[in-house]
């Protein structure tokens, strides 16, 4: 399957912010890691978290993580698979700097705004 990224207008901001090569770094990380993540998601030398469990009903599960590219930077994603389209979709959501954010206060506010209609 193929593997496609999208990015929110929120990670473009975000990552407007970093240098840029910190830039060069968040994206090449991403690209390098992309198809570990998909196959073997919180396993992939522990660089993939959910920092919060969303309780769904009916099964359903959160695809929202946060990945570590160094010890400062992180990229709050989804990862989905989509068969209809014979593809896997990462999404980028935010990018921040731990040094000057929390990471789990944003990750949490992510996902209660991806998830408003799921949670309820």
């Amino acid at each position: 399957m193929e593997i496609t990224f999208e990015s929110s207008s929120q990670f473009e901001q975000d990552l407007a912010k970093f240098n840029p090569p910190e830039q060069r770094l968040i994206l090449d990380e991403l690209h390098q890691a992309s198809p570990l993540l998909l196959t073997q998601r919180l396993t992939q030398e522990r660089r993939l978290h959910q920092f919060y469990e969303f309780k769904f009903t009916d099964g359903y599960e959160s695809s929202l993580y946060s990945f570590i590219v160094n010890y400062y930077i992180r990229v709050i994603l989804t990862l989905d698979q989509d068969p209809l389209f014979e593809r896997n979709l990462i999404t980028l959501l935010r990018v921040i700097n731990i040094q000057h954010q929390n990471a789990t206060s944003i990750y949490q506010e992510v996902g209660e705004a991806l998830y408003k209609n799921v949670l309820g």
